[in-house]
């Protein structure tokens, strides 16, 4: 290569393809940004014309020392090309290193033993030196296998971008807004034409890296839980046919009404047939312990109950109108208004069947009372009262 004012870099550049676009696109940007990377390619001649002397100079010293095999004499100056002083190092190499002596074994006495070393004590008695003794050496346990080695995980190439061309493009649309006016249409689709341009060059200047990433293994989805059925309702076994029938209607009756309870949105509405779901399982629970007071249910059995059902399912089929008028809406007010007071007759309608219960316990209360006053356990008021 000669180094006498060589361009290579910058004459590889202009006669580059990227530079052929540049300059042919006809665009301001375009040119500034060729003009730009020429320099840059003259500055990076410039350097290596100047670094090339001081290299070609050790190269040559390096050589020379190999031929001669002394070592070379102190670095000369040499006048550069433009009048600059340079040194020249001159390398001649190292004596060559000399094997240490190697330690010759004893010669074994004619028995064919191994003579050994002697030594004198303090008495001047002669006494053997024992032999060098090894260090035990770790021995593993029979049955015992060595550990496998650790098992890399499945690795893939991924392709990872540069974001070189991202800054590239941004400076590159700074510099065209900063210098070219745009004010008309034409003027911003070429700087589009210009921004696209520089963004593809510099993908293709700067590709990115690739690089070894471990493979992620699938997660096992979770298996759907198996949904749980409903218990069957057990059959009422009170001994009585006609009372077990009425107790397993009333139950089939509590389930429509808790479906119907699902399928209003109403809260206050929700609210009541709460309360008329809870007196309906409680009446049913009392009749089933009290067996002969199934007659004072029967016009709750009979009426009650299949009418909160109609209305209730009445109520539901209008709200799923999408256009509610004025008779739905007071329809719907009404029985909603309706259902409160059937709360209220539900609650009632079970306490009505613990009167003789309540009767009897008064006066169970009333006799034990007045016992406890004959034998002088309680004292009277003395006011009377």
């Amino acid at each position: 290569m000669n180094h006498n004012g060589n361009r290579p870099v910058e004459e590889e550049y202009r006669s580059s393809q990227m530079y052929k676009t540049l300059t042919g696109a006809g665009i301001p940007a375009a040119d500034k940004l060729a003009q730009g990377l020429g320099k840059a390619a003259a500055g990076l001649d410039a350097a290596l014309n100047a670094a090339a002397p001081v290299v070609k100079s050790a190269v040559q010293g390096y050589q020379e020392g190999k031929r001669t095999g002394g070592p070379g004499p102190a670095p000369q100056p040499n006048p550069g090309a433009n009048g600059q002083t340079q040194y020249t190092y001159r390398y001649t190499g190292a004596p060559p290193r000399q094997a240490p002596p190697q330690p010759q074994a004893p010669v074994p006495p004619s028995g064919g033993q191994t003579a050994q070393p002697q030594r004198r004590d303090a008495g001047g008695y002669q006494s053997r030196q024992a032999p060098p003794q090894r260090p035990p050496q770790a021995r593993r346990p029979a049955g015992v296998s060595p550990a496998p080695p650790p098992q890399m995980p499945p690795m893939k190439v991924v392709h990872m971008g540069s974001p070189a061309k991202y800054y590239i493009t941004g400076v590159v649309a700074l510099l065209y807004a900063m210098n070219v006016q745009m004010m008309e249409p034409s003027q911003w689709a070429v700087f589009g034409i210009v921004v696209l341009l520089t963004f593809l060059l510099s993908g293709a200047l700067f590709r990115g890296k690739k690089r070894l990433v471990p493979v992620e293994e699938p997660k096992p989805e979770p298996k759907p839980e198996p949904k749980k059925e409903p218990e069957p309702q057990k059959k009422s076994e009170t001994g009585n046919p006609e009372v077990d029938k009425i107790i397993d209607e009333g139950h089939a009756m509590i389930k429509k009404l808790r479906a119907a309870n699902d399928a209003i949105p109403d809260e206050a509405l929700s609210a009541d047939i709460d309360r008329m779901e809870r007196a309906s399982a409680d009446i049913f629970n009392y009749i089933a312990q009290h067996p002969e007071k199934a007659q004072q249910i029967r016009k709750f059995m009979n009426y009650y109950l299949p009418t909160t059902l109609k209305l209730l399912g009445s109520y539901e089929r209008l709200s799923r109108q999408s256009v509610k008028g004025e008779n739905i809406t007071s329809t719907m007010f009404n029985i909603a208004g309706m259902m409160h007071t059937v709360a209220d007759a539900f609650e009632k309608q079970l306490d009505s069947l613990f009167t003789d219960e309540a009767m009897d316990i008064s006066a169970d209360i009333t006799v034990f009372e007045t016992m406890l006053k004959q034998e002088g356990f309680v004292e009277e008021n003395r006011t009377g009262k």
